[in-house]
């Protein structure tokens, strides 16, 4: 969508330390975070690295879980059922994490 209407909007240096601070914790442009509010939209604040770090490693473990998952079901060997109940609570976890932290 291009967008090729403008408009001017002056801010007292409060008024706009205020917004810069909130496009700050959002991790957006000054421009995006107005079109989102002007739109409905809740915005919250963005994922710090840590929050991206932490998804990162469920991610990682969740994949190993399901792995070692394949290989004890293929051989009989493990607990199967135990362990695909932690695959889908690793799942869970990176579900809920997401969610906190979506811009929508």
């Amino acid at each position: 969508m291009k967008r090729n209407c403008g408009m001017v909007l002056r801010f007292t240096k409060s008024e706009m330390d205020a917004l810069t601070k909130k496009v700050r914790k959002a991790n957006m442009s000054r421009e995006g975070y107005c079109r989102s509010i002007l739109n409905g939209s809740e915005v919250k604040e963005g994922p710090s690295a840590d929050v991206a770090a932490l998804i990162w490693e469920l991610r990682r473990s969740g994949s190993n879980l399901n792995q070692i998952l394949k290989v004890a079901n293929a051989r009989g060997l493990l607990d199967v059922p135990l362990l695909r109940k932690a695959v889908e609570e690793n799942h869970t976890a990176v579900q809920k994490i997401i969610q906190a932290y979506s811009k929508d």
